[in-house]
């Protein structure tokens, strides 16, 4: 027992060390990825932390994730000698092999099941003596095109963006231009064609950027649970549910018996204005631009969903939902953080507004994604749970814990209505497959955690990388950025397609000058920004 303890110590500190250190080494790749001719200090510096996770992983056995990186950083070192270009290809295919990486470190206690062949077999290509391959810029520089930078100009008139300079001896030969005019003018700038960067980046199918899904994928564990369970469903016991509820509560230090499982959030939702709302004489609201399925649910349950007018940048208007609130308000639904805007509410406001609301007014928090939001505490409503007893609190196992094909979510409410609830359900329960690989996820912490910090290190990249482009950027505290682009959204979505990145439309939620994009992981977000830029 005492030897269990100390491993999981172990792997714990190796896991949250290791986190800071890629964390690191993806700020350097950034850099590098923005020089031309990145420093041989930057890279030395990559090189050393990947041999510091190489022996920390050697010391514990963790076989896979020391080889990968060690052959990362033999490239890296040869770089540093000079012996083999650091070229667009080979910056890609580091960075390929860093989220791998990454994806490792996430599933430590399981990382000796990877076949890392297909990880390592690039970089070995490389790294062997001789001409490394051939840069795809080569392939395509009959189909780019030549367009002028589109960095901003504070003057437009000296100089017409209809004449891009793209051969400066011959402007030179008629006239001399005066020095501050030669310095303005606008550099040209390749823009490669949607074929060409495709091929350029290799990508192949369509990425899906508006799901919202784990950048990560799925859990070693979960994949190994779901398929242990498929060679034993004959076999199953009743358990498991239980030990479920007892892992959540544990998780959230709240008692037991204030947690309900369900298939989803929505079907919580479903009970919830079942059990408390009267039809054709209640109401529940919430405010607009929110989840369709929230008019779908509360009009099942025939009520009438009222929808109030959004604040600025998108926040929810407290003040007018308790304002509207009256006797026969059943519920209020508020999204913490927002769909789809990402906006974050601090937890003190919501329970000071649900101190405010008619006693028999439900505050339903759907916090699906909170997890995502930094830090959690300061906007998770759970340590409310005792102060508010109209509070119910509705959770998700989709994004956070990579299950979204999984129906499986839970809420927390306090014991009496949570108990009340149980009573009332259909006997059927959650199948034991969803259960199973829902212990087995919160079982698994280093997945977890790594999701966590790889989402909130790519959100604040890809947020600072729009407004650079120009874009309108939401602040967002979820696992997703809404934002608007100096085009109209559906030309960009029509133009991201054919670069091969699907972004999410908001035309369901009324917005359509607006879109979203799901947070990927590093090789993910960096093609996106890139082809942003090759198009805006």
């Amino acid at each position: 027992m005492t030897d269990d303890l100390h491993e999981d110590v172990a792997l714990q500190n190796f896991v949250e060390q290791s986190l800071d250190k890629l964390d690191q080494i993806e700020n350097e790749l950034i850099q590098m990825e923005k020089s031309a001719s990145p420093s041989a200090a930057s890279v030395a510096q990559v090189y050393g932390i990947l041999i510091s996770l190489k022996e920390s992983a050697s010391l514990l056995e963790l076989t896979n994730i020391s080889m990968v990186s060690g052959k990362i950083g033999k490239v890296l070192d040869q770089v540093y000698k000079n012996e083999i270009q650091l070229s667009n290809d080979l910056l890609n295919i580091i960075i390929d092999s860093f989220d791998k990486l990454n994806e490792m470190v996430s599933n430590a206690t399981l990382s000796n099941d990877y076949d890392i062949r297909i990880i390592t077999l690039p970089l070995e290509m490389y790294s062997k003596p001789g001409p490394a391959p051939a840069a795809v810029e080569t392939e395509t520089q009959n189909i780019q095109e030549t367009v002028p930078d589109p960095e901003p100009e504070p003057d437009p008139e000296p100089i017409p963006v209809q004449e891009p300079v793209t051969e400066p001896e011959a402007l030179s030969a008629e006239e001399e231009p005066e020095p501050e005019i030669k310095n303005s003018a606008p550099h040209p700038v390749t823009r490669l064609t949607p074929a060409a960067f495709r091929k350029k980046y290799g990508i192949k199918k369509e990425i899906d950027l508006a799901s919202n899904s784990n950048p990560l994928g799925v859990s070693k564990a979960v994949s190994n649970a779901i398929v242990n369970m498929a060679n034993n469903c004959s076999a199953f016991e009743n358990g498991s549910a239980d030990s479920l509820r007892f892992g959540l509560a544990k998780q959230h230090d709240v008692p037991e018996e204030c947690v309900l499982l369900a298939e989803g959030a929505v079907e919580i939702l479903d009970l919830t204005l079942r059990l408390s709302a009267i039809p054709g004489v209640d109401h529940v609201l919430s405010y607009e631009h929110g989840l369709p399925e929230y008019s779908s649910v509360a009009a099942l349950c025939g009520v009438e969903l009222l929808r109030l007018p959004r604040g600025r940048n998108f926040s929810p208007p407290l003040d007018r939902l308790v304002k509207t609130a009256n006797n026969n308000t059943a519920a209020i639904i508020i999204t913490n953080p927002d769909i789809p805007s990402g906006y974050g509410l601090p937890a003190e406001e919501l329970a000071t507004m649900s101190n405010l609301l008619p006693e028999r007014t439900l505050l339903i928090v759907d916090e699906r994604s909170v997890e995502f939001s930094w830090p959690e505490d300061d906007y998770s409503m759970v340590n409310f749970l005792t102060k508010a007893p109209n509070l119910v609190i509705l959770r998700s196992f989709s994004w956070s814990f990579g299950l979204k094909g999984v129906r499986l979510g839970y809420a927390l409410m306090n014991s009496e209505r949570a108990e009340q609830f149980e009573e009332s359900r259909l006997p059927a329960p959650i199948s034991p497959l969803n259960i199973g690989a829902g212990l087995a996820a919160l079982n698994h912490n280093e997945f977890y955690y790594s999701t966590i910090a790889l989402i909130i290190r790519g959100r604040e990249r890809v947020h600072n990388g729009l407004e650079e482009l120009g874009c309108t950027v939401y602040s967002s505290q979820s696992n997703f950025i809404m934002f608007s682009a100096p085009i109209p959204a559906k030309e960009l979505h029509s133009k991201m397609l054919d670069h091969g990145f699907k972004l999410r439309e908001l035309n369901k939620f009324g917005l359509s000058d607006l879109l979203t994009v799901s947070i990927g992981n590093n090789s993910r977000n960096r093609m996106f920004l890139a082809a942003m830029k090759n198009i805006l």
